[in-house]
């Protein structure tokens, strides 16, 4: 039996076939993609599209690997810093919404 790659969201219970995306350990389904902030996503979209740009560019042109090397660097460094970002923005405590405690303290609930 295959093991099912789970959505990065842990209270959500979406999966994905191995098949469809090989190495990844995580994936976001499309539900949790549109529940991540609108700022964090237009980053996810701007990274995929200078990688893009960057593998073309290696493919074309024969420079010294020294060079490449630290651009890919550049590039997966800014691409960890968002994938923590996404882990954080699911797995981390949500605050109260603004104006909780005072309407429990009105109410006599806290």
């Amino acid at each position: 039996m295959v093991e099912h790659i789970p959505c990065i969201n842990p209270t959500c219970r979406r999966t994905a076939a191995p098949d469809k995306h090989p190495g990844s350990d995580w994936i976001i389904c499309g539900k949790c993609w549109k529940a991540l902030p609108e700022r964090t996503r237009h980053r996810w979209k701007q990274l995929n599209a200078r990688w893009r740009k960057i593998h073309r560019a290696m493919q074309k042109r024969q420079t010294g690997p020294v060079t490449w090397n630290r651009i890919v660097d550049r590039i997966e460094s800014a691409w960890n810093r968002l994938n923590g970002d996404i882990t954080q923005y699911f797995t981390s405590p949500n605050e109260p919404p603004v104006g909780l405690e005072d309407f429990l303290k009105e109410n006599g609930l806290e």
